[in-house]
């Protein structure tokens, strides 16, 4: 047999502990190693099940599997049982002369035993058994010792990895469950996309919704993965019948570690005839689902458990289920309310007037603006926190405006504050106030914002760019409303509703971890999408109109209308810069213009941008500006090259013209890419925002 160096396979195990993705492989290895040092015939490394008291194979060689799973040893029992008991290791050269030994194979008449330790804690032990008499010796059971403790660290990292990667499909499935929310204001089809989405992201066996009727007094499924129609009918439990009806009874969730074997778990529905293994190793984790201080109803989940599964986690997630499944269902109420109040005969009244195509401040007819008012008017008057998402200059803040003006808060205070224009070191005592003396420049009290809006709106713009530190506390704001000044001991309760507003894709900030998860969640209770203007072509007119009317009256000109050539230009535009850019654009004509019809030439910016574009593209390119110097050949500065002639006729000023449009140029293609949103630009380009006003001034910039 090869001769194995001690060393060497301590440093191989070593070495492979920093190198592999594979622990389970490393677990095998280390196995291997002790029974090739030893020398022995046959081994097993077995980890301590605490639940039932017994040690589980987790690997082993030369031994009959059946045995192995049939045979457990309890804990204390036998040499193995004893050295998971003490965690002392043993070696036994005449198993026959030791009143410890429990014989598993009669052949066996050596056995060495160590335990794996790790951070003071008995994981499980490695066992070695030889059939011949004195196998072993004291230098073999110090190396198997040391490789068992390695083998101690490897499981230990192997928890943390599958716990890590439990924690993350959980994380992608809440993200997947949100957006099912947020898409649609059909209950059923929320509930079942819920469901369907439990079942294939985390693989979840079975499970139900099941509210409280109240006009039957019973509570029934409404939504499952798994069971057949009928065996959804027969899912109808009383309050405080089986485990659903005690979940709704006591609002406290629940794991039932072994279901089949719970005496209050009915099967009336017959759960457990889905389950083709062991129905005692079936788990039921129950949430209740709560809205304030009212029961509405329970969700369910079975999962066939395996060592690694981790109950608390998976209950810790059906509890933001229950969460989610409470605020879809609040929802559906307000619509339902809204629906009773508001007869069709009243809304087709009303889109008969004359600023029918308007709310508020916001103006189109496209079908999604259409659809983004009915449901600003739905959630307008609850108090439902309320996440606005889109590109920039689409219109987020006046969105806000329609959702706070047209609600019952509409005469208290509307506070809005851009969390990325104030510094971060700020950023608190704005939102939450301070106490003379708690910080330098701190001379008096000071209120924030929130305390500022109490009985009102707050509309926090740029919510992306927030510290994640300072989410911490605004998630404490929408979870406990009470905030607590910077240097002050004692909150203070405030009734504010939260409208958020982001260009960013919180979900992908999310899985980045730049952006707390259950923060979004809380935000994120309804989304309303703002539409880019390129997607609603037909509100163009309109806005063309009402910009041209309030310029010409603001600036006292006259002006009758936009030609026909000019309408098609701003129609075939793309618009990057949405409804600002257009808007910016008309006011710049109309400061401009010299006639009374807007024409081609007072829209020269626009023009050139599409001359420039290839037909049909969706890109905006950068255009080739060309500097000129009297009596000096043309500078083409977009091509890269410089001829001497060039050159010499920027005598005296070459730094100044090449180093200006370089700026230029970096700074148009900075502000096309990040849609005008000058915090975005002034980062990508690392400068501050001040030095970034202070460029485009000097640079005269249009945008």
């Amino acid at each position: 047999m090869k001769k194995f160096n001690p060393i060497q396979s301590i440093h191989e195990v070593a070495t492979a502990m920093n190198s592999t993705q594979d622990p389970d492989g490393l677990l095998e290895l280390i196995l291997d190693r002790c029974i090739q040092i030893c020398g022995v015939e046959s081994g097993s490394l077995m980890l301590i099940d605490e639940k039932h008291g017994v040690l589980d194979a987790v690997t082993s060689r030369g031994m009959n599997q059946q045995l192995l799973r049939e045979t457990k040893l309890k804990i204390g029992q036998g040499i193995t049982g004893m050295a998971a008991s003490t965690g002392k290791a043993k070696l036994v050269n005449d198993v026959s002369k030791d009143p410890d030994y429990i014989q598993v194979k009669e052949e066996i008449k050596s056995e060495l035993v160590a335990p794996m330790i790790m951070e003071d804690d008995i994981i499980g032990v490695i066992s070695l058994d030889s059939n011949r008499l004195n196998a072993f010796t004291a230098e073999m059971l110090e190396i198997v010792s040391v490789l068992a403790n390695q083998a101690g660290q490897i499981f230990k990292n192997l928890q943390t990895i599958r716990s890590l990667e439990q924690r993350t499909k959980i994380q992608a499935t809440l993200i997947e469950i949100s957006k099912v929310v947020s898409s649609t204001l059909d209950q059923n089809e929320v509930f079942d996309s819920i469901m369907v989405t439990m079942e294939k992201s985390l693989r979840l066996e079975k499970g139900s919704i099941v509210l409280f009727n109240k006009e039957e007094g019973l509570l029934r499924i409404v939504a499952a993965s798994g069971l057949s129609p009928e065996e959804i009918d027969k899912g109808s439990y009383q309050p405080g019948e089986g485990i659903t009806g005690k979940v709704y009874e006591s609002g406290e969730p629940i794991i039932i570690e072994s279901v089949a074997s719970h005496p209050d778990f009915l099967n009336r529905v017959g759960y457990l005839s889905h389950f083709k293994h062991d129905p005692h190793n079936v788990s039921l984790l129950c949430a209740p689902i709560l809205s304030e201080q009212t029961m509405l109803g329970v969700v369910n989940a079975f999962i066939v458990q395996n060592k690694h599964t981790d109950l608390k986690s998976y209950l810790d997630f059906l509890q933001v289920v229950a969460s989610i499944i409470s605020q879809s269902i609040k929802i559906q109420n307000l619509v339902e309310e809204a629906k009773k109040e508001i007869s069709r005969e009243n809304i087709q009244l009303k889109r008969e007037l004359k600023n029918k195509y308007k709310f508020g401040s916001l103006i189109g007819k496209a079908a999604s603006m259409e659809k983004m008012f009915e449901k600003i008017q739905l959630v307008a008057d609850s108090r439902a926190s309320v996440l606005i998402t889109g590109e920039s200059g689409t219109g987020k803040e006046m969105i806000a405006n329609a959702i706070h003006y047209n609600s019952s808060r509409s005469e208290n205070p509307f506070i809005k504050i851009n969390c990325a224009a104030i510094p971060e070191n700020l950023l608190e005592s704005e939102l939450f106030g301070h106490k003379k003396g708690s910080f330098t420049g701190a001379v008096t009290d000071k209120k924030g914002k929130f305390e500022l809006a109490d009985t009102g709106t707050i509309f926090l713009d740029e919510i992306g760019e927030m510290d994640l530190n300072l989410q911490s506390k605004l998630l404490r704001v929408l979870q406990e409303r009470e905030i607590e000044a910077i240097g002050s001991t004692k909150a203070k309760k405030v009734d504010v509703r939260i409208i958020a507003a982001t260009n960013a894709e919180l979900e992908q900030l999310v899985s980045e971890k730049k952006f707390r998860a259950d923060l979004f969640y809380r935000l994120n209770v309804v989304k309303i999408n703002t539409p880019p203007l390129r997607d609603r072509v037909e509100d163009i007119p309109l806005l063309m109109n009402h910009f041209l009317e309030k310029y010409t009256k603001d600036n006292n000109k006259v002006i009758k209308g936009i030609s026909r050539e000019a309408s098609k230009l701003l129609l075939k535009y793309r618009w990057p810069g949405n409804v600002r850019e257009l808007e910016n654009v008309i006011e710049r004509a109309v400061v401009l213009a010299q006639d009374e019809i807007l024409s081609e030439e007072d829209f020269s910016d626009i023009l050139s941008s599409l001359e420039e574009m290839p037909e049909n593209t969706t890109e905006v390119t950068q255009q080739n500006h060309v500097e000129t110097v009297s009596g000096a050949e043309p500078l083409d500065l977009g091509s890269g090259r410089l001829t001497p002639g060039q050159l010499d006729g920027l005598d005296g000023r070459a730094m100044e013209i090449v180093v200006s449009e370089v700026e230029s140029r970096l700074i148009q293609y900075a502000m096309k890419k990040f849609r005008y949103t000058k915090t975005r630009v002034a980062k990508f380009l690392g400068i501050n925002r001040n030095t970034l006003d202070k460029k485009i001034k000097e640079l005269n910039i249009e945008y």
